[in-house]
């Protein structure tokens, strides 16, 4: 029954601290295999453990981070990198590149290799390292910190949590666009140019340094755009230019030209040789039932003000309004056939509408 009590306070702690835990001793790892066998907690990691209903509550990506907490305080000199660093950067990406759980760290010897059949090495020599620190203020909130390494924990105000070191924020993007698809790495990139964690030119300093074939990091940082406000919308932005149509203007502005002083942004605006202007929209579910983004009003009362928004629209000249949603960006054909449906112009037919930047994002 001691030991029982000893895995509980374990589990509140770390719960608590936003992590998992390990067993200190022999007979608190028995007793949390006995639970594990009954289905009160889960084993996400080699000796890492936490309430299932806990566990249950967690989105992909915070599951992600209380592992990486929990395997930063097991061996502190780790350096965690790829997917690994971008959920602790909180960068913006498809939960689902977490399914196979799967932790990277970074190595200074050997090419990419796992290990325990969950952690996988990317090789390389002396990577530039940030920190996040998260620390517990008197008033009990709990703040990250994003600093360059070396730094000094000992100067953050309040009690420190956890620090976990990672590979730098223009690192972690390269590594993760030479992994993952265009449409899947380029919302993390969209997100740390929006968040002014990087620059262009920092990301190319580490493609510069490596052995490798770039290519798809320099594809992203082409069509890379901070404009895009969330994961979805950058999503739908990578999808667009992957189905092979013209790369639309984002969050163009319209006026009421009945009321001037009534403004409306577009997400996708295409401008058609023949005087069309077409309106892509991307409707997350949040826009609906999410109190933050909805002002606590009723679905109706949303649907109301977006028909209101889209009849300013066309008033201002858009001659047609798309609307979409992850799912249908997700399964692609449902937003393909509406792109052809309204006769959005394709990029390889028309190349003026490619965009014309260079790889810095500056206009040519």
């Amino acid at each position: 029954m001691r030991t029982h009590a000893q895995i509980d306070r374990l589990c509140d702690a770390a719960e608590r601290n936003q992590r998992c835990f390990t067993p200190a001793t022999n007979a608190q790892r028995q007793a949390a295999l006995t639970r594990l066998r009954a289905g009160l907690l889960v084993r996400p990691h080699r000796n890492v453990y936490a309430r299932t209903a806990y566990w249950a509550s967690l989105n992909a990506a915070e599951q992600a981070r209380h592992v990486i907490r929990t395997l930063a305080i097991q061996r502190p000199n780790r350096i965690f990198a790829g997917l690994s660093a971008a959920a602790m950067l909180r960068l913006e990406y498809g939960w689902n590149l977490h399914q196979d759980g799967t932790v990277f760290l970074a190595s200074p010897t050997g090419g990419t290799s796992r290990s325990y059949g969950s952690i996988c090495h990317i090789s390389m020599q002396s990577p530039p390292i940030s920190m996040v620190t998260r620390t517990r203020e008197r008033t009990g909130v709990v703040t990250s910190l994003v600093a360059n390494m070396p730094p000094d924990v000992t100067s953050y105000t309040g009690t420190i949590v956890d620090a976990v070191r990672i590979t730098a924020p223009e690192r972690t993007l390269v590594d993760c666009g030479l992994r993952y698809s265009f449409s899947q790495a380029l919302p993390m990139f969209d997100s740390a140019l929006r968040r002014d964690l990087v620059t262009r030119e920092s990301i190319l300093e580490i493609c510069d340094g490596l052995h490798a074939d770039c290519g798809p990091v320099l594809r992203l940082l082409h069509y890379a755009n901070p404009l895009n406000e969330n994961g979805g919308e950058s999503l739908c932005y990578a999808t667009v230019i992957e189905e092979g149509f013209a790369v639309p203007e984002l969050q163009h502005v319209f006026l009421d030209p009945d009321a001037p002083w009534v403004k409306h942004r577009a997400d996708f605006v295409w401008h058609t040789q023949d005087g069309r202007i077409i309106v892509l929209e991307y409707d997350g579910t949040g826009k609906y039932v999410d109190p933050a983004m909805t002002g606590r009003r009723g679905i109706q009362d949303v649907v109301h003000e977006e028909r209101k928004r889209e009849d300013t629209l066309r008033n201002a000249g858009v001659t047609r309004i798309i609307r979409t949603n992850y799912d249908e960006v997700r399964q692609r054909h449902p937003l393909r056939h509406k792109l052809l449906d309204a006769n959005v112009p394709m990029a390889v037919m028309y190349p003026v509408y490619e965009r014309e930047t260079d790889i810095l994002g500056n206009e040519r």
